[in-house]
C-alpha cells in the first residue's frame, strides 16, 4: 500500500505542461495555424497597397499628360 501512495504523491507534485490548455489538449498547432493566418493577410494587404499605389501614380502621370494638351499619351 506505501507503493501506491508514493505514486500518487510523485503525480500531485509534477507540473502542468505550458503548452497545453486546461482540458489537457495541445494548443501549439492551433498558434502556428493562427500565426500563419495573419501572415497571409499581412502579406496580401502589403502587396495591394503597392499595387493600389502604383495604380494612383500611373493614373496621375496619364492625367498630367491628357491635361497638358497631349492627345498621344501612352501609358507606361
Amino acid at each position: 500500500m506505501p507503493t501506491t501512495a508514493v505514486v500518487t504523491d510523485i503525480r500531485a507534485r509534477q507540473r502542468p505542461d505550458p503548452r497545453k490548455t486546461r482540458e489537457g489538449e495541445d494548443d501549439y498547432a492551433e498558434r502556428m495555424r493562427l500565426n500563419l493566418f495573419a501572415a497571409i493577410a499581412l502579406i496580401a494587404l502589403v502587396g495591394a497597397g503597392i499595387w493600389l499605389a502604383n495604380v494612383m501614380v500611373s493614373s496621375e502621370k496619364a492625367h498630367g499628360c491628357y491635361s497638358s494638351g497631349e492627345h498621344t499619351c501612352s501609358l507606361i
